[in-house]
């Protein structure tokens, strides 16, 4: 009679703390950059949006890096979308050509692209906003 009783009771208790027990959300306890989520630049407005001391990053689809930077000067966000320039992958040194586009028929918004030498885009721009 006894082991059926403290059965019965352990069996209650351990249903008890099992029923409320919840399932905790992907971010929870991370901090930092990892806690947010960040969108790609794809306008040119979203560049010219940053401002010095502004962080974004750099993300190089052909080999596969993230490069985290600052911006120096308010002149460097114009020099991040100016149609023709250039930009170089830190990690694995490839020019990067910078294309202004239209973003289609009746848009309003110049899109921005950084394309490798045979004309597909490998990289992107984000900016990092705290």
């Amino acid at each position: 009679m006894k082991t059926n009783l403290f059965k019965t009771i352990t069996a209650v208790f351990v249903l008890a703390i099992a029923s409320s027990m919840q399932a905790a959300p992907p971010d929870y306890g991370k901090s930092g950059l990892m806690a947010k989520k960040y969108t790609a630049a794809e306008s040119v407005a979203d560049v010219q949006a940053l401002k010095k001391g502004s962080r974004y990053a750099l993300v190089c689809m052909e080999c596969k890096t993230i490069d985290i930077k600052e911006l120096a000067s308010d002149e460097e966000a114009e020099a991040l979308c100016h149609d023709g320039g250039s930009l170089h992958c830190d990690s694995c040194k490839r020019k990067v050509k910078i294309k202004r586009s239209a973003g289609g028929k009746g848009a309003t918004t110049v899109k921005v692209t950084y394309l490798n030498d045979e004309g597909k885009e490998c990289m992107f721009l984000v900016p990092i906003k705290d």
